[in-house]
C-alpha cells in the first residue's frame, strides 16, 4: 500500500480484497467439483509457486528504503515509477537525494531507540497500539467466523459459502465509495455498528424465518467486509515509516487470536448456545466501533515519517 498514491490507496486495497473473495468463491466450488481432499489441494496449491516470482516483480518501497539510509535504492525504485508513469524524475528531486545521502554520512550511524519505549513515551501512538490490535481481533473473529459458520445454514453447504464470500466484493468496494468521501473513522464506525446490529437482530429472528436470517447475516458480513479493507488501510495510516512495519505486524499478529477463536464457534453453537457465536460477533464489533473514537482522522493526511508526525495526525495547527 505504501508505494500507491493517496488517490487511490482505497481502491487497491479493495481490489486486492476482491481478488481474495474471488479466491473463496473459487474454493468453494472446488471443493464441491473435487470432494477429495488429496487432489482438491494439489488443485489450489500448485498454482502458488508462481508467488515465486513477485520476488523479480514487485518493487520495495522507497519509503522504506529512506528510513533505512539506503538513498540510492530509493532513487532508484522513483525512477523505475516515474519511467512507468511516463514520468521524469526531476534533477532537484535527484539533488535532495544526494544531500540526505552526503548529511547522512557524515552523521555517522545512530543508535537505534527501542521500539517499546518509544510507544510508551507517546500517548497518542500507545493508545492506537491498544486499540488497534482490538480492532483486529474483532475484525478476523467476525470475519472468518462468519465464512466458517455459512456452511451450517440451510440449504447446500458449498452455495452458501459462496454467497457468503461473494458479498463481501460490495462490501469492500463500499469502502472505496465511501472513504474518500466521508473519512476513515465514519466507515469504520459505521460498518462495525451495522455490523453488530445485524448480529443482534439475527439472534433474536424466530426460527424457520429463513429469508431475513439471510438477510441479517449477509448484512452483517458485508458490512465487516468493509472493515476489513478499511482497517488494512487505517492501521497503516496511523504510524511513522520507520516503524510502520513492524506496529502494523504487531496489530496483525494480535490479529490472529481472531483467526484461533473463528473456528471454534461452531462447537460454542453446538455444546453451549446456539446463536453465541453471534452474540460474540455482535459485542465484539460494537466495541470495536466505540474504539474507533479514539483515533484520529487520517482522510487527506500524508503518510508520517516520524513518530512526532504521526501522533500529530489529526490535530489542529494552531
Amino acid at each position: 500500500m505504501e508505494i500507491v498514491g493517496t488517490k487511490y490507496r482505497v481502491a487497491a486495497a479493495a481490489t486486492m480484497s476482491s481478488f481474495f473473495a474471488v479466491g473463496q468463491v473459487t474454493l468453494a466450488a472446488i471443493a464441491w467439483a473435487v470432494p477429495y481432499w488429496r487432489h482438491m489441494t494439489l488443485i489450489l496449491y500448485i498454482p502458488q509457486f508462481i508467488v515465486i516470482t513477485y520476488l523479480w516483480i514487485m518493487p520495495e518501497n522507497a519509503r522504506w528504503y529512506l528510513s533505512k539510509g539506503r538513498y540510492e535504492d530509493a532513487e532508484r525504485v522513483l525512477e523505475d515509477a516515474a519511467r512507468v508513469n511516463k514520468k521524469k524524475l526531476s534533477e532537484e528531486s535527484r539533488q535532495i537525494f544526494k544531500q540526505i545521502a552526503q548529511d547522512s554520512n557524515n552523521k555517522g550511524p545512530e543508535k537505534e531507540p527501542w521500539l517499546v519505549s518509544l510507544v510508551l513515551k507517546n500517548k497518542p501512538i500507545l493508545v492506537r497500539t491498544i486499540a488497534s490490535p482490538i480492532w483486529w481481533i474483532s475484525t478476523m473473529c467476525v470475519y472468518y467466523g462468519l465464512s466458517v459458520n455459512a456452511v451450517h445454514l440451510v440449504g447446500n453447504q458449498y452455495q452458501n459459502f459462496m454467497l457468503v464470500a461473494a458479498v463481501e466484493i460490495p462490501g469492500f468496494w463500499l469502502a472505496v465509495l465511501l472513504m474518500n468521501r466521508i473519512g476513515r473513522k465514519p466507515v469504520l464506525i459505521g460498518a462495525f455498528w451495522v455490523c453488530a446490529v445485524c448480529m443482534g437482530a439475527y439472534v433474536f429472528v424466530p426460527g424457520g424465518n429463513y429469508a431475513v436470517s439471510l438477510t441479517l447475516y449477509l448484512i452483517g458480513k458485508c458490512s465487516i467486509s468493509t472493515v476489513m479493507v478499511s482497517i488494512h488501510l487505517y492501521t497503516a495510516e496511523l504510524y511513522p515509516t520507520k516503524y510502520r512495519h513492524s506496529l502494523f505486524a504487531f496489530s496483525s499478529m494480535m490479529g490472529r487470536l481472531g483467526h484461533i477463536i473463528a473456528p471454534l464457534t461452531p462447537a460454542f453453537s453446538e455444546e453451549v448456545w446456539a446463536d453465541l457465536p453471534f452474540a460474540i460477533f455482535g459485542c465484539l464489533a460494537l466495541v470495536s466501533g466505540a474504539l474507533v473514537f479514539l483515533t484520529p482522522e487520517t482522510l487527506g493526511a500524508n503518510l508520517p515519517d516520524t513518530m512526532e508526525q504521526a501522533a500529530n495526525i489529526g490535530r489542529r495547527k494552531p
